[in-house]
């Protein structure tokens, strides 16, 4: 099967990570055996204009066997949702008509995040009547809903509508999606993780140690993933357990922000900040540490946690969304969100009883049902029945 992967957001230079569950599923497909193409705008406004002119990223790629045909396009009279609605279409367009047309024959149109990859794909579908779907994954409909203007919500609600399926990451969220398509029409599809990548280790630190990551680029960030709850709980378990440590990754212009709570709650000594990891950093961080944690205060899936599982290590979790799906009592503690008490009394829980999750359980947990096998398999019966009933409308 030959897949178009459209993503609203991809990997740069400068943010090697960003977009990783989408090229981490490309690579799922890629394996199954199918010709996978990823599409990229970047689209920059008047406010991004420095970024503009210092852009140097390759207009061709090819990442893992993948290709991947990146373009930059300037919209300078409007910023924000609109502006960039058309420029990430119109960038979309041009790059399939270079890089695309008369070279290959895609079967299928699978964009991820409605806002705007789901309305390149519905524009170029009906430009070239392949059929497309959106995977939902953007927390801004949890979020920030209401402040969707009603002409860019006219324009969401039409690219749901026509899809062929819309999936979602979670259970939770496709309950949040509702008011776009009927629950019924919508389909939970996690997240791949690389069980191949992220792997067990026998290699521990001497003491206890709680693994967290996140981008930090803005506070807005450090609040959504629970940041502040985080080092506010960690004050109390640091002063009970004196031993443990708390290892936090992550980059961003917010990281100063992070040390400072930290100065304010005098437990600096107690916490390494790593700053930016790259995969491989991040897979040794996973394996290496005792308990993932990270209390969100919304996520819509939270591909992290499954990371770490893949360790085989045991995660902390609030009950928040996304890992409602796949957090148990055998692979680890969820706790309320917000509740710094609860967080304590988890962390607390998990330095003195952390031997008794079983390693392989905790892997097998997440590997079922996220691995590259899995996902790809749930993918390809989506394409299949999609392709079936395109068929049968055409005859």
């Amino acid at each position: 099967m030959n897949i178009l992967i459209i993503p609203a957001f991809f990997q740069t230079k400068r943010r090697p990570t960003v977009g990783s569950f989408f090229l981490e599923q490309a690579k799922a497909l890629k394996k199954a055996g199918h010709q996978v193409t990823i599409l990229y705008c970047d689209t920059y406004s008047v406010k991004c204009i420095r970024e503009w002119i210092v852009y140097e990223e390759q207009t061709t790629d090819v990442i893992d066997n993948i290709k991947v045909y990146r373009k930059k396009t300037f919209c300078p009279f409007k910023h924000g949702m609109e502006g960039h609605r058309k420029a990430f279409a119109r960038g979309i367009l041009s790059l399939y008509e270079s890089q695309i047309k008369g070279r290959m024959e895609p079967d299928i149109l699978h964009a991820h995040c409605c806002v705007w990859a789901g309305q390149a794909a519905m524009a170029l579908s009906q430009q070239t009547g392949i059929p497309y779907l959106i995977t939902e994954h953007a927390t801004m409909f949890q979020l920030h809903r209401d402040q969707i203007s009603r002409k860019n919500n006219q324009y969401i609600t039409q690219a749901f509508q026509r899809a062929a399926k819309v999936l979602c990451v979670s259970s939770a969220f496709r309950d949040v999606l509702a008011v776009y398509r009927a629950p019924q029409e919508i389909q939970v599809v996690g997240n791949v993780v690389d069980c191949d990548f992220f792997h067990q280790s026998d290699t521990k630190t001497a003491n206890f140690t709680f693994f967290s990551l996140c981008y930090m680029q803005t506070e807005d960030q450090l609040r959504k993933k629970g940041i502040d709850i985080l080092l506010r709980a960690w004050r109390t378990v640091q002063r009970n357990c004196p031993l443990a440590r708390l290892v936090v990754g992550g980059g961003g212009q917010a990281l100063q922000k992070a040390v400072k709570w930290c100065e304010e709650y005098e437990i600096s000594d107690t916490v390494t900040f790593l700053g930016a990891l790259d995969r491989q950093q991040t897979a040794h961080q996973m394996a290496s540490c005792d308990c993932f944690v990270l209390p969100s205060r919304y996520e819509t899936f939270g591909v992290v946690y499954i990371e770490a599982m893949a360790c085989g290590n045991p995660v902390i979790a609030t009950a928040c969304g996304g890992p409602d799906d796949f957090v148990t009592p055998d692979n680890g503690l969820l706790v309320p969100v917000e509740d710094v008490s609860a967080l304590e009394n988890a962390m607390q829980q998990m330095i003195t009883s952390s031997h008794q999750y079983d390693s392989d359980k905790v892997r097998t947990s997440v590997a079922s049902r996220f691995s590259s096998q899995a996902v790809a398999g749930q993918l390809e019966q989506i394409y299949h029945a999609i392709l079936e009933e395109s068929s049968g409308s055409m005859k």
